[in-house]
C-alpha cells in the first residue's frame, strides 16, 4: 500500500502539514499545542478527541511529547469535582460549556504514553486528575443498567448524530460513551498496575468487565445484530421507527447510526456477534460502507444525507444548527475505528482497503482542491466542511503501519 501514488501523495501532505500545525505554549495555554486546523476554524483552541487523536499521529514518528503536552493543557483548568472543560482556548482557558466534560480518551492516552515511553513519573504526577476526570464520568452521568449517558448529544463528537440528536436530552443511552469508558477503565488499570497501585488496578478491570456485560445485555440488539442507542423513554433500542409501522422497510433502518461501530472498536463485541455487525453493517455498502469509507449514517436510513451540515437535532441549541454533519458524510475517525475494528476480529483483507481508501479520499481532494477538509461526501468523495482541515485526518497514513506486527507504532489498547 506504501508504494501507492495514493499513499505517497497524501503521506507528504500530511507530514508537510504536521509541520504547520505545531504551537508554542501561549495565551491561556501553559503547554505546546496542535492547531487543529492550518486554516480559521476551530484555529486557537485544542479539544479533546481532536488533539488526542492528532498526538497519536505525532507518537507514530516519535513526538511522544505531544501527548505529555496534550495532557497537562486539558487538566489546566480542571475544576475540584474532575470536570474537565473539553475544549480549552488560547483566548479563554478551559471553556466550561454546561455538560461538556472532556471526552474519554485522556485515560487512554495517558496509557498509550506510558506504554511507549515508561515515563512513568510524569503520569504518576497526572495519576490524581486523571483519576478525578474518570470518577465525574461514572458519576456525573450515571444512567440505569450500570451504563452512562451523554449530557448532551453534542458531547459525543458525533454533532447531530441522528439517534442521539432526535431524543430529549439524557434520555439516549448511546453505545460509544459506554465502549469509550470500558477502554478508559481498562488504561486506568494499566497505570494502576505500572503505578505498583494492585487494588485500584483490580477495581478498575473488575468495572470494566462489569461495564462490558452492560453494554451487551443493553445495547446489543440481537434481532438486528447490531448496536444501537438505548432509548430510556420507551426502553427500547432506537434503530426503526416506532413501533410496527415501519412494515419491515420503510424506516427498518432509520437510526442505524455511527456510535455501533464503537463497542467493535474497544473489543466488546465477542466474536459471532462482531461477524454480524460487520459483515452486516459494517462493510455492507448498503449501510456504512462507502467507496470512500465509512459513512456516518446508514445508506438505508430516511435521514441519510450528505449535505454539509444535515438536519439540526430536534432539542438542539438554535446556536448549534450549524454544526458539522454526523448523518452521512465519511469521517476519517470512523474510518479509524473500523480499520481496528476489522483488525481485531481478523479482517485484515478489509482494514486494508479501508486504510487504502482513507488515503485515497485525502489524495484525491488535496490534489483537486489543495487542502482536506473535515468530512467527505459518501456518494462522490468530495470535500466538504472546513477548508485546510488537519485534525484526526493525519492519522490516515498510519493505518498501513498496523497492518503488521513488526510495524505497529504504539499499542492501541489495554
Amino acid at each position: 500500500m506504501k508504494n501507492s501514488t495514493d499513499w505517497q501523495y497524501a503521506h507528504q501532505f500530511i507530514t508537510g502539514t504536521m509541520e504547520q500545525i505545531r504551537r508554542p505554549a501561549g495565551g491561556k495555554l501553559a503547554y505546546p499545542y496542535l492547531s487543529i486546523t492550518c486554516g480559521s476554524v476551530y484555529a486557537e483552541s485544542i479539544f479533546s478527541w481532536d488533539n488526542h487523536h492528532m498526538t497519536l499521529r505525532y507518537a507514530a514518528a516519535g513526538e511522544y511529547e505531544q501527548m505529555l503536552y496534550f495532557l497537562k493543557n486539558m487538566f489546566s483548568y480542571q475544576c475540584g469535582n474532575g470536570f474537565t472543560p473539553c475544549v480549552n482556548s488560547l483566548r479563554d482557558g478551559g471553556l466550561r460549556i454546561q455538560y461538556f466534560h472532556a471526552q474519554p480518551y485522556l485515560a487512554q492516552n495517558a496509557a498509550i504514553y506510558l506504554k511507549q515511553t515508561g515515563d512513568l513519573e510524569s503520569i504518576a504526577g497526572l495519576y490524581p486528575n486523571l483519576t478525578g476526570y474518570l470518577k465525574h464520568w461514572l458519576t456525573a452521568f450515571a444512567a440505569p443498567f450500570g451504563l452512562y449517558r451523554w449530557g448532551e448529544a453534542y458531547m459525543s463528537g458525533f454533532d447531530n448524530e441522528i439517534a442521539g440528536s432526535t431524543l430529549p436530552p439524557g434520555a439516549a443511552v448511546a453505545p460509544d460513551l459506554n465502549a469509550l469508558l470500558y477502554l478508559e477503565l481498562r488504561a486506568m488499570a494499566f497505570i494502576a498496575e505500572r503505578m505498583d497501585l494492585s487494588g485500584e488496578a483490580a477495581d478498575y478491570l473488575r468495572r470494566s468487565e462489569e461495564l462490558k456485560e452492560n453494554i451487551n445485555r443493553h445495547l446489543w440488539d440481537e434481532e438486528y445484530g447490531t448496536y444501537a442507542v438505548l432509548d430510556l423513554v420507551s426502553g427500547e433500542r432506537m434503530l426503526h421507527y416506532p413501533g410496527g409501522d415501519y412494515n419491515g422497510t420503510f424506516g427498518k433502518h432509520a437510526y442505524v447510526s455511527c456510535p455501533a461501530l464503537l463497542p467493535l472498536f474497544a473489543g466488546v463485541a465477542g466474536a459471532e456477534q462482531a461477524k454480524r455487525a460487520l459483515e452486516g453493517y459494517v462493510l455492507d455498502p448498503e449501510h456504512f460502507r462507502s467507496r470512500y469509507g465509512i459513512r456516518s449514517l446508514s445508506k438505508s436510513s430516511e435521514y441519510y444525507n450528505n449535505a454539509i451540515w444535515g438536519n439540526p437535532g430536534r432539542y438542539s441549541d438554535y446556536r448549534r444548527t450549524t454544526n458539522s454533519n454526523w448523518q452521512g458524510p465519511v469521517w476519517i475517525p470512523l474510518n479509524w475505528f473500523a480499520f481496528h475494528a476489522l483488525l481485531r476480529y481478523g479482517y485484515r483483507v478489509e482494514a486494508a482497503k479501508l486504510a487504502e481508501d482513507s488515503v485515497m479520499v485525502i489524495a484525491r481532494n488535496v490534489r483537486k482542491y489543495g487542502y482536506m477538509a473535515e468530512n467527505f461526501d459518501a456518494e462522490t468523495g468530495e470535500n466538504l466542511y472546513a477548508k485546510n482541515f488537519a485534525s484526526w485526518n493525519i492519522l490516515a497514513d498510519i493505518m498501513a503501519d498496523f497492518l503488521e506486527p513488526d510495524t505497529v507504532p504504539f499499542q492501541m489498547f489495554f
